[in-house]
């Protein structure tokens, strides 16, 4: 508290003789600047920020025209240390910057899908048969097959496929040891997996020998539940033989 009342004395005493120095013989009293008023301004609102332990912050800066700075000769505060005003124009970046060239580090545009479709096999490479072809013959919606009935709400697809012998030699045959499973896309709206049967022409588990020059029908059956699915204008299969998955395309 002393310290602080101290500092106030010698604060007045320096401003008494400042004014007694003011006050000559005789003299007009001078008459300040506009540009050193604001110095005086400035330098005081230091002194009492300093010593005012209200005002955290401290020193204030008394914001000067900057015209009135160019008179003074300062250079003003946004050129300082030599770098330029920064202009909208400069900040802002340019609306194209294609300049036709491609140097292949501009990532192109991929396909809606994201990925390449997976090659197709014919249905004989997918089963990998040897000496007989599975050749797919067509495919029909109905509400039953034999003693094969749908689910409710549900049809079943018949998917017929044929297996040809065109060599000179009989072609025995056994589905089981290959245990395949088929996976079937109907329109691009449904997907469903096959049935099992014990039906003598299901070619999951068909067995038999196909005859030199003979031929022998085969069916696949799947069951489906969207009533949108009217025709079968769109299929394919995924076909599991063994540790290979393949795609087969009919339509």
């Amino acid at each position: 508290m002393k310290k602080s009342m101290r500092r106030k004395c010698l604060l007045c005493g320096v401003l008494l003789a400042g004014a007694l120095a003011l006050t000559g013989c005789g003299e007009e009293p001078y008459e300040l600047e506009d540009n050193e008023r604001d110095i005086i301004v400035n330098y005081a609102a230091h002194i009492i920020a300093k010593h005012n332990r209200k005002q955290p912050e401290g020193y204030q800066y008394v914001y000067v025209p900057e015209e009135e700075e160019d008179a003074r000769g300062e250079e003003p505060e946004d050129t300082k240390d030599g770098e330029p005003e920064e202009t909208d124009s400069d900040a802002q970046e340019p609306e194209n910057t294609d300049s036709g060239a491609d140097d292949g580090s501009e990532e192109k545009e991929q396909p809606e899908d994201g990925e390449e479709a997976e090659p197709s096999v014919t249905l004989s490479e997918a089963l990998g048969l040897s000496g007989v072809k599975a050749v797919y013959t067509g495919a029909e919606l109905t509400d039953d097959y034999g003693a094969v009935v749908p689910e409710d709400g549900k049809r079943l697809l018949v998917l017929h496929v044929m297996l040809q012998n065109e060599g000179k030699k009989d072609v025995a045959l056994d589905m089981v040891s290959i245990l395949p499973s088929f996976r079937a896309n109907v329109n691009n709206i449904e997907e469903t997996n096959a049935e099992i049967t014990i039906l003598p022409d299901d070619l999951g588990t068909w067995e038999g020998t196909v005859p030199a020059g003979g031929s022998a029908e085969t069916v696949i059956l799947f069951q489906i539940g969207n009533s949108q699915i009217t025709s079968v204008e769109q299929l394919e299969m995924k076909v599991t033989a063994g540790d290979r998955t393949s795609r087969v395309v009919f339509l």
